[in-house]
């Protein structure tokens, strides 16, 4: 199978994210490559989190096999040329479970992986309570607290319940763009959950526990609306153009 080198450090940088290199298990240290013509499925997995990338590259009829992650990292820095020759073997690569027909299906707008990014840096990764290591999804948005911090962001979701996803660092590494699908559905009593956003696929388990309500933090009644009025507001506008724009979070927009 070939495979552009360029196209395979970029999936690779994505994938690396779930992939267990210290694992005993040779799946959990290896990707799974599974190409039909150019189209190519890149698969890793942790046992509990699976991560698949669809890429563009040259399989033939049809190629199944596996390669340790590790061999593909040092296989990209030995080989000259944009293109990589990849060969593997076969492992016995665990089933991903099936949607079942009654799944919830949700459609998740263009910008739900830029929110996920807006969220990220509260979360806290050390925190006892395991459900406050994720992002909770709810009804009206995402929410993420730190214990300390608690942000809010609205965004409709067509969600009956609310769920807390494993902190997404896959996806946030491969920044998939435009809108998506999240499928939820409950499996030997655990609620597990498939987020595809164009050739990105990411299936895993919802976290349990409570996740604090972000009304009740920052209640109604307590919230304050500041007006000022300026006297002088075309000195302030030509000084705020001359502020410098900060990504991801464009602070000021006039």
């Amino acid at each position: 199978m070939k495979i552009r080198k360029s196209v395979l450090q970029d999936a690779l940088k994505v994938l690396g994210k779930v992939v267990s290199q210290t694992s005993p298990v040779e799946v959990q240290r290896s990707v799974r490559f599974l190409g039909v013509g150019e189209q190519v499925w890149l698969t890793a997995t942790d046992g509990v989190e699976s991560v698949m990338v669809e890429v563009i590259g040259d399989a033939g009829e049809m190629e199944d096999f596996a390669v340790e992650y590790k061999a593909l990292r040092e296989l990209i820095r030995s080989t000259r040329g944009g293109e990589v020759e990849v060969t593997g073997k076969r492992l016995d690569w665990p089933e991903t479970e099936v949607v079942p027909d009654d799944a919830l299906t949700v459609e998740l707008p263009p910008d739900f992986g830029k929110l996920l990014a807006l969220a990220a840096p509260v979360v806290n990764l050390r925190e006892a309570r395991l459900a406050l290591r994720g992002i909770n999804l709810f009804r009206d948005g995402v929410t993420a607290t730190n214990g300390k911090e608690l942000l809010n962001l609205p965004c409709p979701l067509k969600i009956p319940e609310d769920m807390t996803l494993p902190f997404p660092l896959a996806l946030l590494t491969a920044r998939p763009e435009g809108a998506g699908t999240l499928h939820v559905w409950r499996s030997r009593n655990e609620r597990l959950f498939r987020i595809v956003i164009g050739g990105f696929q990411w299936q895993g388990k919802v976290l349990p526990g409570n996740f604090p309500d972000w009304k009740q933090v920052i209640p109604a009644d307590k919230t304050l609306d500041y007006r000022i009025e300026i006297h002088e507001p075309e000195r302030v506008i030509e000084f705020l153009k001359t502020v410098p724009d900060s990504p991801p979070f464009h602070a000021i927009e006039l």
